[in-house]
């Protein structure tokens, strides 16, 4: 009874690899250029690298939270949506904040002295993000942080818990 053959199976021929320099090259600009007016909120490559950010902020968010009671808080609400949903269907929520996000930054990314992505991203995170529902976070209609100064001006303000907030000049 035969089940098989004794010849060796033919040698795959070897692939054929561009040299580099024949790749197309592709620039991700930093977000900070759109200081320069150059205007990204459109840019496919933006919105991967906010979405990028986004994710990476939630998982730091939830992974290393500061020693205050609500950055711990909010670490517990994230793992505790996390294990709700599911890593994957966590993500797909987060790339979902995208367009929020890039709005967002689009109004203050010309006064905003800070990094997009370890400063301005977490931060819109925190002030925006309802995690009370650990199946549902959702983006809330308007941030429950009010900067006083702007309730006396009558608008609005998103502002950051303190334990995110950089160190003044005058604590250094």
């Amino acid at each position: 009874m035969t089940t098989g053959s004794n010849t060796p199976p033919d040698i795959p021929s070897p692939i054929d690899v561009p040299w580099p320099g024949d790749f197309e090259k592709v620039e991700i600009a930093p977000a900070a250029q759109n200081r320069s007016g150059v205007t990204q909120t459109d840019t496919l490559e933006f919105a991967l690298e906010t979405a990028a950010c986004l994710w990476e902020g939630v998982l730091t968010l939830r992974d290393r939270p500061a020693t205050d009671p609500d950055a711990i808080a909010l670490a517990l609400a994230i793992r505790e949506t996390c294990n709700a949903v599911g890593t994957a269907d966590l993500r797909l929520t987060v790339v979902g904040w995208t367009g929020a996000v890039e709005a967002a930054w689009s109004a203050v990314a010309d006064g905003y002295d800070l990094c997009f992505d370890w400063d301005f991203v977490p931060g819109w995170i925190i002030d925006h993000i309802d995690w009370s529902d650990p199946a549902h976070p959702t983006i809330r209609p308007e941030s429950l942080r009010q900067d006083p100064e702007s309730a006396a001006n009558g608008g609005p303000v998103a502002t950051r818990p303190t334990s995110v907030q950089p160190p003044s000049d005058e604590e250094s």
